[in-house]
């Protein structure tokens, strides 16, 4: 959404992080909005049995925090670094007001991509709250092609993990492996060397 340039011509502060490194917690004050411009963060949760709950993975150029950086509320969620490294980008308050003032042509852009998000997580907690394994697997796929901007009727590789897919959908992973396994064997989906193309 936003390139490089823009965001250095603008002086927005610039963060190098590596593999593990903590973005933001839960329940910590946003005073950040982060713009992920290299890289991959894993968003999550944890219960209080300190099983994770996987959120979300965001890649290059998106944003983190959005929601809670702009009602002035805590994160809901943890955010750390899934890749080598990473650079992110990192507003406050009245940077990020001067930006958006000062570049007009992107505040629609933003706006989309928060609706975006609102309608993916829709989606999901449907998908949780209503259906069976099958059917929140099935969802995940879904959306998680949309995330990769590949159009449904076109098929692919989704280099997922069978635990992240059971962090995601809320399934136990002995569950999800048996349902992937059922769902091969029904022609729903192909495994091509343990991953699932769909």
């Amino acid at each position: 959404m936003f390139t490089r340039e823009i965001l250095l011509k603008n002086k927005v502060p610039v963060i190098y992080l590596k593999k593990k490194d903590t973005l933001f917690r839960e329940d910590q004050i946003a005073i950040n909005l982060y713009y992920l411009t290299e890289g991959e963060v894993k968003i999550y949760n944890t219960d209080s049995d300190g099983k994770e709950f996987l959120i979300n993975k965001v890649n290059d150029h998106q944003f983190l925090g959005e929601p809670p950086f702009l009602l002035a509320e805590r994160y809901p969620a943890n955010a750390v670094i899934a890749s080598e490294s990473a650079e992110v980008f990192s507003f406050n308050q009245s940077l990020f007001k001067k930006f958006m003032l000062d570049n007009p042509e992107v505040h629609y852009e933003f706006t989309k991509e928060i609706a975006k998000k609102a309608y993916e997580k829709t989606l999901r907690l449907k998908s949780i709250v209503h259906q069976c394994p099958h059917e929140r697997i099935i969802n995940f796929l879904k959306i998680h092609k949309r995330t990769m901007g590949i159009e449904p009727g076109e098929k692919t590789i989704i280099d997922v993990t069978r635990k992240e897919m059971a962090n995601s959908t809320g399934l136990a992973i002995e569950t999800v492996i048996r349902t992937v396994k059922k769902m091969e064997r029904e022609d729903k989906i192909q495994l091509i060397n343990h991953k699932i193309y769909y």
